[in-house]
């Protein structure tokens, strides 16, 4: 029994090693040292994981929202020039407020009010800003001076290495391997050293460092300046949660009480995150793959955490895959491919499809998150009270969508 556990926590690992490159990366160009991002996100993703296995009692592990992470820096931080660190006040912010809302009757009003379109649409429109930023990364769509972007050429090294893992972790999902993104990425960075783009670092492992750079360097100054990000990301942790623990099947075979302990840890573990100097975590949907092998205990997230522990000391081989950028874009793509994977698009009202379509279009071609999600329920009350259902529509949503009214008049690019 404990190998099929412990099994199933490697597997996991293996599906999201190389998000723990990326994410970094990520904050990494937004101006925040690597080195302290990457422990800081290592330290939460291990200690996240350790609270879901010994105080939620679940084969869960927790790992950094890649989507997300990709809006804060192309989305939020370049365009709004904000800092790093007022960046992480708003994760913050939010992971507090998420913590308040599942513990008030605010979280059966939001889970009511918020049309299911455009809980849908968030996750789409978060998918197809993903993709986008790892055809960028891959050099697959360029900038074009008679468009705004066109296909890059397939000659191109970063192009060709990029297309090469792309293939082979969709083919591999295909055809059922759990831990695809892991082999797609590994393709990739395979063909980038035969040829000579990659060299592996001298001294591959190191003590972590950086964290007396990225701890508690929070700034609370212009939080309100950028209040709409701050409620896209709260709405964004609560919808997510929820949704990726019925999805992991999870709801139905739990206690409440231990639904509620997976959600506190989601929560706390996520500010704690913040005053690390780490993004936004989420459940991670391939913590299905503990399941395929038949674990479903503690000890798969211990294991998984345990694993993440030695990944921890191998800072220099993840700074040596961002020297060529392009062996780590088949894993945007991918899991803005899995974020796409299963929306529904059955929607009745017309309201709700021009809801969805406003979040699934505006979110990607802005590169803003707050802005696809304010189109979103600005264009459904407007449509609802105009089609005479407007007392039906929660007062909630015209909270929101008056906040977000305020927050477009307010947006200075």
């Amino acid at each position: 029994m404990w190998r099929r556990e412990i099994l199933g926590g490697v597997l996991t690992v293996l599906s999201l090693l190389a998000s723990f490159a990326v994410v970094p990366a990520l904050w990494a160009k937004a101006g925040m040292p690597f080195v302290g991002a990457y422990a800081a996100t290592l330290l939460a993703a291990i200690l996240m994981t350790l609270a879901l296995g010994l105080l939620a009692h679940q084969p869960l592990m927790a790992a950094p929202a890649i989507g997300v992470h990709i809006w804060l820096v192309y989305g939020v931080v370049y365009p709004l020039g904000i800092a790093w660190q007022e960046a992480l006040a708003a994760c913050f912010a939010a992971a507090v407020l998420f913590l308040l809302t599942l513990f008030t009757p605010l979280r059966r009003i939001f889970q009511a009010a918020v049309p299911e379109a455009i809980v849908q649409a968030t996750r789409g429109g978060v998918g197809l800003l993903v993709v986008f930023a790892g055809l960028q990364m891959g050099k697959l769509v360029v900038g074009s001076p008679l468009a705004l972007t066109m296909l890059g050429s397939p000659s191109e090294p970063a192009a060709f290495v990029a297309l090469t893992g792309v293939a082979v972790s969709l083919a591999l999902w295909a055809m059922g391997v759990r831990a695809a993104a892991f082999w797609g990425v590994l393709a990739a960075v395979s063909v980038a050293f035969v040829e000579g783009f990659l060299a592996w670092p001298e001294a591959p492992f190191l003590l972590p460092e950086g964290l007396d750079r990225t701890v508690f360097s929070l700034d609370f100054a212009h939080l309100w300046e950028i209040s709409g990000v701050v409620l896209s990301l709260w709405l964004f942790l609560f919808f997510d949660a929820f949704g990726t623990f019925a999805a992991l099947g999870e709801r139905g075979e739990a206690h409440v009480s231990s639904e509620k302990r997976t959600f506190f840890v989601l929560a706390a573990g996520n500010a704690a995150a913040a005053l690390l100097g780490a993004g936004p975590f989420s459940l991670a949907k391939e913590s299905a793959a503990a399941r395929t092998v038949g674990a479903h205990t503690s000890l798969a997230a211990c294991a998984a955490a345990v694993l993440l522990l030695l990944v921890l000391f191998m800072e220099p081989v993840a700074a040596a895959a961002l020297d060529f950028s392009a062996v780590l874009a088949p894993l945007p793509i991918f899991f803005g491919c899995r974020l796409l994977k299963g929306l529904r698009f059955d929607w009745h009202e017309v309201s709700e499809h021009v809801a969805f379509f406003a979040v699934l279009l505006v979110a990607p071609l802005s590169c803003n998150l707050a802005a696809g999600l304010g189109a979103g329920l600005i264009l459904y009350v407007f449509l609802e009270v105009f089609s005479g259902r407007g007392k039906k529509i929660h007062p909630v949503l015209f909270l929101f969508a008056g906040f977000f009214s305020l927050y477009f008049v307010c947006y200075t690019p």
